[in-house]
């Protein structure tokens, strides 16, 4: 009887090894516009909360994700520093504010030195 429970296993086993392979070479089914869309309005929560996991469990791997956001608008040791893209600033530039914006950007590089120096 033992003998019948261990082969009728075995051939369920490479059955089901069969069909999941099978499955697993057919290509995906096309989803239509409504299917997307509601599992991307799904999902959203779902990573929202591995988010919020991860930056609990990596402090610093966070705190890099918002340094990297303010670079990119521009900030760098929490000061704003005028770049090409800027067009509203181009509107101020009286001497005086440009001279300003020299001086500060000067002040950020000497910063910027120090602490590679240190």
């Amino acid at each position: 009887m033992n003998d019948w429970i261990g082969l009728v296993f075995i051939v369920l086993l490479v059955v089901g090894v069969v069909i999941a392979s099978a499955k697993l070479g057919a290509p995906p089914r096309r989803l239509s516009e409504e299917e997307f869309e509601q599992r991307a309005r799904d999902g959203s929560a779902g990573r929202a909360g591995l988010f919020a996991l991860q930056q609990l469990l990596h402090p610093k791997a966070a705190k890099a994700v918002a340094v990297q956001q303010d670079l990119k608008h521009g900030y760098y040791n929490k000061k704003k520093i005028p770049g090409e893209g800027d067009d509203d600033e181009l509107s101020l530039a009286t001497p005086s504010a440009v001279d300003e914006r020299m001086t500060e950007a000067s002040n950020i590089n000497a910063e910027d030195a120090e602490e590679r120096d240190a």
